[in-house]
């Protein structure tokens, strides 16, 4: 499964990429900021792969400019109360302090609440992390607890609606390429049907010429709900 908008690229893992993900997870900086911090092992990496390369999560490498520069997923999908958990990690330090992560945010964001019709998204972020925990309330975040060093965080539908849909409107009107594209491997037949349950009342999807390897389609979010 593909992702465009704003010139980022979220494209979902392969088995070809969790060596390069498990050698940028063991690295110091960014383990510091993690709740699970010890050492992960290739096998335990290519465990974790088979328990996650389902429908119900999905990660993916943020690509800008054809470099994967992090992995940002939405994990336990739960398709029938329409709720997830989500996360990021961006291993470019170069990129910290650009707008991109920030892009990869609301690709994903948009496709949750606008396409996926999700009620809340959950986040979890160690204590001492301050400039995440900033970052999500200014999104559109609230914290809900505090256990144990680790701030619990959800976005609900309501505050979507009400803060971080305008940010991704904001965002829709300052590039070119104003569409959310989606693009799934026609092999997912299972991904696809739900997909299509969902988009059946959705006037701003428009379908694209289908290729043989992918069904896809473009979201154009409209300004006002």
């Amino acid at each position: 499964m593909i992702l465009e908008k704003y010139g980022v690229q979220l494209k979902k893992i392969s088995i070809e990429d969790i060596e390069l993900i498990r050698n940028k997870r063991n690295s110091e900086v960014i383990a510091s900021k993690m709740v699970y911090r010890d050492f992960i092992t290739e096998n335990q990496q290519l465990k974790w792969f088979e328990s996650v390369n389902n429908m119900n999560n999905f990660y993916y490498l943020i690509i800008h400019n054809d470099q994967p520069i992090g992995l940002i997923n939405e994990k336990d999908m739960n398709w029938n109360n329409l709720t997830s958990e989500a996360g990021m990690f961006i291993w470019e330090e170069s990129y910290l302090k650009t707008i991109i992560p920030s892009l990869a945010t609301l690709i994903l964001l948009e496709l949750g609440f606008e396409i996926l019709l999700w009620n809340k998204t959950k986040i979890k972020i160690i204590e001492n992390n301050h400039p995440a925990i900033i970052y999500n309330k200014q999104i559109g975040f609230k914290e809900v607890s505090r256990k144990k060093g680790v701030v619990f965080m959800e976005l609900t539908r309501e505050n979507y609606l009400i803060k971080t849909r305008k940010l991704v409107v904001a965002a829709t009107k300052s590039f070119e390429n104003s569409n959310l594209v989606v693009k799934i491997p026609t092999d997912n037949k299972e991904l696809i049907i739900k997909v299509k349950e969902m988009l059946s009342n959705n006037k701003n999807i428009v379908f694209s010429n289908q290729l043989k390897e992918f069904f896809s389609f473009s979201y154009k979010i409209k300004q006002k709900c």
